[in-house]
């Protein structure tokens, strides 16, 4: 009986988990339906394990552990239920869709209000987490009779929905002053372009000046990279680069040509090189910076409707990406067309997710995703605001905490959109040391896939171009590509040694944010696959690798054995 109670109680906080996860709150009435269901299970659950013949049984050496550990989880659901769940239910009329957004008006109050529930919420669900984990497992007996099962799953409930609800704490406590509650904000958009690949997606593709005022959103300006302020190049810089970028990034002067201006892949610090870049260019000082890819703008596509250019051209969600990021070098064959085109593009899109077509619910899905792959970056020039967005992948900071730590980043050298056609994969395997160090291997395999038939702008070496003594090479007729590949790993690892192909190589050492990371540039031939190796030895073994994802036009495979995966951002909200 009691099985069944608590049975019937996780199937509906399962439900509850998808529903929150989904951004798809239910409406007030409905939810709180749903709450009080689960607290009706949770307290029946707890009645029968909670009397003392369970807990005189619960005494014994062996057979009494599952009783033991089965009573812990009931507690602490019927805790969770009791002092968690009426939050949640409190923010069914704050997070209604049909409340939050109307086309692109965002109702900034009823975001504020949501704060206080969603940290409640989040505060009982990472305390049943708490729980589970410290319940026993009880080994075989413990499998046997399902409380193993259970105590993973409650543990998984805990962490993925106290994760949801640290979110919508997080947006709430500073959405509404980024939104324009209370002054009106201002923040350069930038399309980035994959197919040149940079560290946080690729090279600013577009650019338009995103408006806040109150909620109220409002995109101008949209302009493809022929027209950015200033030039692609400015004569001057506009900002400081401080001693450790300059030693690392200096030569490619991030912080005056716009197209490398990300090459780190701390996101904070590239959107601070696009904001004074943008002030110097058009005496305009912006409250922060979004970056999102052509991928991002096709899970908008899906979620809203496809867009219609001037000339009557469908783009769907199912081709944007191919066509902005391939086809379209093909089809248009001048620079300043190609821009204008651009253009378009991201004006078509705008417009289509502006109608209000989309399903507020599936467009906050597909925002959320597009963070979780790197597509998404914001950044806020208001260093309060800027504090939580790196805890989180939306702001892209690079980790500041301890721990194994990897994140991989090719990055064009040549000039050309080549990268539309790398494929890559990696993978991670440690071996736990005696002292809990962890001996670790990396792999990363790239392949070009370029096909024959490419134009010269497509498969341009500009790096080659340059030196006298290749000059007539023939516009690289065999796309060849040639990449600055570089690893991160955790603080404190020790770099132990490479080899490239099998043969040993010798890599560039350095660090970035207190990470260590090694480089090399290497060239992949057309069909041919490329395998850097590497041997590292992390301080820590677990307890588990912090991934960092790099958006690709073709997400990369990634294998990893020996510890489990988790994100490199703490979600939690500080107060």
């Amino acid at each position: 009986m009691a099985h069944s109670q608590l049975d019937e109680a996780r199937a509906r906080i399962a439900t509850l988990q998808r529903q929150v996860l989904a951004g798809n709150v239910p409406a007030e009435g409905e939810l709180r339906a749903q709450v009080a269901g689960i607290a009706e299970r949770a307290r029946a659950a707890r009645s029968l394990t909670g009397d003392p013949v369970w807990s005189a049984f619960g005494r014994l050496p062996w057979a009494g552990c599952p009783l033991r550990s089965a009573a812990a989880l009931v507690r602490a659901v019927d805790t969770m239920a009791a002092a968690g769940l009426p939050a949640v239910a409190d923010l069914g009329g704050d997070l209604n869709p049909d409340r939050l957004r109307h086309q692109m008006t965002i109702n900034v109050s009823a975001l504020a209000a949501a704060r206080v529930p969603a940290e409640r919420a989040a505060a009982a669900l990472s305390a049943l987490q708490a729980a589970a984990e410290g319940a026993e497992t009880c080994g075989w007996p413990g499998r046997v009779s399902g409380v193993t099962d259970a105590r993973a799953e409650m543990i998984d409930r805990g962490r993925t929905l106290s994760g949801a609800l640290d979110s919508v704490a997080l947006a709430a406590r500073i959405g509404p002053d980024m939104l324009g509650a209370s002054e009106r904000r201002r923040y350069l958009l930038v399309v980035q372009n994959p197919a040149e690949s940079r560290a946080n997606g690729g090279i600013i593709g577009g650019y338009g000046l995103l408006t806040a005022d109150r909620g109220q959103l409002s995109l101008d300006g949209i302009s493809g990279n022929g027209a950015l302020p200033g030039g692609a190049t400015q004569q001057t810089p506009p900002i400081a680069l401080p001693g450790p970028l300059a030693a690392r990034y200096g030569s490619f002067w991030p912080d005056r040509v716009w197209a490398n201006a990300n090459l780190t892949p701390d996101y904070p610090t590239a959107g601070k090189f696009y904001s004074h870049l943008y002030r110097a260019g058009t005496g305009v000082e912006v409250d922060g910076t979004i970056s999102v890819d052509p991928t991002t703008l096709s899970y908008l596509l899906a979620a809203s409707r496809p867009a219609v250019l001037p000339d009557g051209q469908v783009v769907s969600a199912a081709n944007l990406v191919d066509l902005v990021e391939s086809k379209v070098y093909a089809r248009i064959p001048t620079t300043a067309a190609r821009d204008r085109f651009f253009a378009e593009v991201g004006q078509a899109v705008y417009a289509a997710v502006e109608s209000g077509s989309g399903d507020t619910a599936k467009l906050l899905t597909a925002m959320s995703r597009a963070a979780r792959e790197g597509r998404l970056n914001v950044s806020s020039n208001h260093a309060d605001e800027q504090d939580v967005l790196s805890t989180t992948a939306l702001g892209g900071a690079l980790p500041a905490g301890p721990g194994p730590f990897l994140a991989v980043v090719t990055q064009n050298a040549t000039a050309s959109k080549l990268d539309y056609w790398l494929r890559r994969r990696t993978s991670y395997r440690v071996q736990r040391l005696p002292n809990g160090a962890g001996a670790v291997t990396i792999a990363i395999q790239l392949t070009n896939v370029a096909p024959d038939g490419l134009s010269e702008y497509v498969r341009k070496r500009e790096d080659v171009r340059r030196r006298e003594d290749v000059r007539g090479s023939g516009g690289n007729p065999q796309a060849q590509n040639n990449l600055w590949l570089s690893v991160y790993t955790g603080r404190d690892s020790l770099f132990a040694g490479a080899r490239l192909d099998g043969q040993p190589v010798g890599l560039t050492s350095g660090s970035e944010g207190g990470l260590p990371v090694v480089s090399t540039y290497l060239t992949v031939d057309r069909g041919q696959t490329r395998t850097l190796e590497l041997k590292v030895l992390e301080p820590q073994a677990g307890p588990a690798l912090a991934i960092r994802p790099q958006p690709l036009p073709v997400p990369e495979r990634l294998d990893v054995q020996g510890v489990p995966v988790t994100s490199p951002w703490s979600r939690r909200v500080n107060n």
